[in-house]
């Protein structure tokens, strides 16, 4: 008898993992105020009046795929690029900088409101699929690291959305809805898990509707390890996994290195070339 190919397995396990979505679907115009003050809980527990006094990140990361991201969604992980990373955020407007490394050599990304420029090893890409993937990743990590905070954005919405354990800790779900949603969605939906007793946010399920590849997929991203740091608690260790189309590990990665309101303005984040003062890298964070 001949074995069934594996790839034949994960066709059915896509099938029948993607039948039992959780996160709802149903429209949601207004918050309701019991998650609404959870969200605002949470914000305080993470240090809300710390981080308003925050301009601009710098952050270095350093992360591992698990061998079946690369083969399921290769544009998005971008693994030849996507190992080690620098990267620059200005909070008001919204600017990321990226300077990705790898065995393919460097990846640059810029992302600022409603725009997305990337360039491998100094050229220029017009592949659409590409910046869309950049612009997904570039949210999407802003909203790892600033967890609670990046919720604070208009046309947010928020509603209940049940209870549940993670690393054996009792949380209570928020459903967030974000118009527009990440990357180049006109919307996500995302499910924060948090802690009823510490109100820290410990892990997000969320959607990834701004690459057409992703539409429909679900994942969730674990926050571990959390450090104060100049008042804001923030997590250092980051475990994705892929929850439909089918559940397998997808990425697991650390925050080494955060500074806090260098001064950076959009002029130093050219997408060709940083400032010396955004270059600089990124000290590596306290023990």
């Amino acid at each position: 008898m001949k074995q069934t190919p594996w790839m034949l397995i994960l066709l059915i396990g896509l099938l029948s993992s993607c039948a039992s979505r959780q996160i709802c679907t149903r429209p949601i115009t207004t918050s309701e105020p019991q998650a609404l003050a959870l969200v605002t809980a949470s914000q305080k527990a993470h240090g809300r009046a710390a981080f308003d006094r925050i301009r601009d990140l710098s952050v270095s990361y350093e992360g591992r795929w698990a061998s079946i991201g690369p083969r399921f969604q290769p544009v998005l992980v971008d693994s030849k690029f996507r190992g080690v990373s620098q990267e620059r955020i200005i909070l008001s407007p919204r600017i990321i900088a990226q300077t990705h490394t790898g065995p393919g050599g460097v990846k640059k990304v810029l992302r600022s409101p409603g725009q997305i420029a990337i360039a491998y090893n100094g050229t220029l890409s017009r592949e659409a699929g590409a910046n869309q993937a950049a612009a997904l990743v570039a949210d999407a990590y802003t909203l790892f690291l600033l967890g609670p905070f990046y919720f604070q954005q208009s046309g947010t919405v928020f509603a209940m959305n049940g209870e549940s354990l993670v690393d054996e800790a009792l949380c209570d779900e928020v459903l967030a809805i974000l118009r527009p949603g990440l990357g180049m969605a006109e919307e996500d939906r995302c499910i924060l898990h948090i802690d009823r007793g510490s109100k820290v946010l410990r892990r997000v399920r969320l959607t990834l509707n701004g690459l057409d590849s992703t539409r429909g997929a679900e994942v969730d991203v674990t926050f571990r390890q959390f450090k104060k740091i100049d008042g804001v608690l923030w997590p250092t260790d980051f475990d994705e996994r892929i929850r439909c189309p089918f559940k397998l590990h997808a990425h697991h990665w650390n925050l080494r290195g955060l500074e806090i309101n260098r001064g950076l303005r959009a002029h130093d984040l050219k997408l060709d070339r940083w400032t010396d003062k955004a270059a600089r890298p990124t000290p590596a964070l306290p023990h």
